[in-house]
């Protein structure tokens, strides 16, 4: 995969203040040149009060869940704004949907105890049952978040703390001018999405001139933000299998090697 290269290929990452660096780091590293679009950005809680209650009680339970390395992020930065031992948090039992949010929990507390084989909340759901049936769990979501974890580990029996850690902000639609310029000088051979909110933000601020997208190789980093791109009327070209910012990196530059 390494040997296909990207030197005069063009691709926007669209991403949140704090996105994926990875992703962009692989992309330069293959020679990309690169477009960054601060699609959305990240906000405190409507009311923090719930978060910082589960945060205060973290020895009463017995797994912490996160779905992305933003609630990671966010659920620290909380952590540490209460003055609260992460060593609180590395006491608990600990799953990441998938290994980007696994690296971030181990960078900053430990390596996760749980992730899943496909980076999907179902597939995390589905680990995690057999281990949550009586346990209690806190689970820190966007206030927008997609229910798939939170029905799962309902069902398979949890106690089930579900709190909101963040709110996911769409940029103003003069973030979207760059990128409707550069679609319509045909200067784009990709564009890669890390979440679903970023494929949202996007095609609302672009607005009557999302139809360009159609126009390039629209790239999502697993299997929900394709479908984010399907539901708003698009096909995503690219589908990275494991995930990771470097996975769609390396499948953005196999499928341009392919041809459009």
């Amino acid at each position: 995969m390494g040997a296909v290269r990207l030197d005069g290929r063009t691709v926007v990452v669209t991403r949140g203040r704090g996105g994926d660096d990875e992703l962009s780091a692989r992309l330069r590293e293959l020679g990309a040149s690169i477009r960054d679009v601060a699609a959305v950005s990240f906000a405190p809680p409507s009311d923090p009060a719930p978060l910082d209650a589960a945060l205060r009680a973290l020895d009463g339970l017995d797994w912490v869940v996160f779905a992305s390395a933003t609630a990671v992020e966010r659920t620290l930065a909380r952590l540490d704004g209460l003055g609260l031992p992460r060593a609180s948090l590395a006491g608990r039992r600990l799953a990441a949907v998938g290994p980007a949010t696994a690296r971030r929990l181990a960078s900053a507390v430990r390596e996760p105890d749980l992730v899943p084989a496909e980076a999907r909340g179902e597939a995390l759901a589905a680990e995690l049952a057999p281990h949550v049936r009586g346990r209690r769990v806190l689970l820190p979501r966007p206030a927008e978040g997609r229910t798939e974890i939170l029905d799962g580990l309902r069902a398979a029996g949890a106690e089930l703390v579900a709190v909101e850690a963040y709110r996911t902000v769409s940029a103003g639609r003069e973030a979207f001018e760059p990128l409707a310029r550069w679609l319509a000088e045909g200067g784009v051979d990709a564009v890669a999405f890390a979440s679903p909110s970023a494929v949202r933000a996007v095609v609302a601020g672009l607005g009557a001139g999302s139809g360009a997208l159609s126009r390039v190789i629209l790239a999502a980093i697993g299997p929900t933000t394709a479908q984010a791109l399907v539901e708003a009327g698009f096909a995503a070209g690219v589908v990275s299998r494991r995930h990771t910012g470097e996975d769609l990196a390396d499948a953005i530059a196999e499928r341009l090697e392919r041809g459009t």
